[in-house]
């Protein structure tokens, strides 16, 4: 073990404060799912998302104690070998956590797209693409190595080819960002026009903005990629490489989970004018129903309801308090008949 330095420390220092941060907005989302009586399969591909990127982020914590950032003349060759080893083994669990991610993500949206089916099969060819990007991924860093124990040195008899590490690197990369820009915008494309209240607004914001500062960590990672093809200094690649892999699917989990999180905005606590689940009642659903006073048979209401019955459906989708911070444009036609 080596004390961290350079990027083995920030990669130390992200990877322990986002498990936490990830983990606390993790477990706020599930305890407003079952408040509102709403877990969906959403949230169990984040969990398991949450829990494969905490094996991530654990591995890259041992190895920045195994030389992650530094060059190879200030370690050891038993720590290199076993850093090399473990870093290898956390790209395993980094790609597969980022197909739950993304899936939960979009799981979310396929339930706000509802019927429309150009965002349904833009949503749905995003989930196929990050499982496609995965497994190429997963079979391209399998084969850099021929025994795969050559790459951290238990067998020297062995042929590599770091160059394909980082090609097949690229090419995740570059699905990545298409993904994660694609989950960015769509939100807006889906509630483009509709009336929101500011803090709803923010809210909506907040995750976008979130959402591509995950992508703008996986740019940031592309430059680095060529650090795997020197294999004399690769535990000096894996600090930056590993950091911005941790920092992409951190605030991916969080910015994921935050929708989940807008319920607490009606709380009193938050301004809301309510304390939970049964207030307004009626904004939940897409059923009109006249409070007080008789309209006669001459009378005919026609009510606009070009809103996401999926997101109003409190029962069914746990998200039936945004509905409450939706204005609805109500249309009333009076025809009036003549006395025979």
């Amino acid at each position: 073990m080596v004390k961290p330095r350079g990027d083995g420390e920030s990669l130390l220092y992200a990877s322990s404060i986002l498990i936490g941060l990830s983990w606390v907005t993790f477990a706020a989302r599930v305890w407003v799912r079952f408040w509102r009586k709403s877990a969906g399969w959403d949230d169990i591909l984040m969990f398991a998302g949450i829990l494969l990127f905490t094996v991530t982020a654990s591995l890259c914590i041992v190895c920045s104690y195994l030389g992650s950032g530094q060059l190879a003349e200030a370690l050891q060759p038993a720590e290199i070998m076993k850093g090399t080893k473990l870093f290898f083994i956390a790209e395993y669990f980094y790609s597969s956590g980022t197909v739950f991610i993304k899936s939960s993500i979009a799981v979310t949206l396929l339930r706000i797209a509802d019927a429309r089916r150009r965002y349904k099969w833009t949503i749905w060819a995003v989930i196929i693409s990050t499982i496609i990007s995965c497994i190429v991924f997963i079979s391209g860093i399998s084969n850099i190595c021929h025994p795969i124990t050559t790459l951290w040195g238990e067998t020297t008899t062995g042929t590599c080819n770091l160059q394909l590490n980082s090609d097949v690197s690229f090419f995740f990369s570059a699905i990545e960002i298409l993904t994660d820009w694609t989950l960015a915008v769509l939100p807006a494309a889906l509630l483009w026009g509709v009336q929101m209240k500011p803090k709803v607004k923010f809210s909506v914001a907040l995750i976008l903005g979130m959402g591509a500062f995950a992508s703008c960590a996986t740019i940031v990672r592309l430059r680095f990629l060529t650090l795997y093809d020197n294999p004399a200094e690769f535990m000096f690649g894996t600090g930056k490489i590993g950091l911005w892999s941790i920092i992409e699917e951190g605030i991916g989990i969080i910015a994921g989970s935050l929708h989940a999180l807008r319920p607490l905005l009606s709380l009193p606590f938050f301004g809301g004018g309510s304390s939970g689940g049964n207030t307004d009642n009626s904004a939940g659903h897409n059923k009109y129903s006249p409070r007080s006073g008789h309209r006669g048979p001459a009378q005919h209401t026609d009510i606009g309801l070009d809103t996401f019955h999926q997101l109003n459906d409190g029962d069914a989708d746990g998200d039936g308090d945004s509905s409450k911070h939706i204005l609805r444009e109500t249309k009333v036609t009076m025809i009036k008949r003549s006395a025979l």
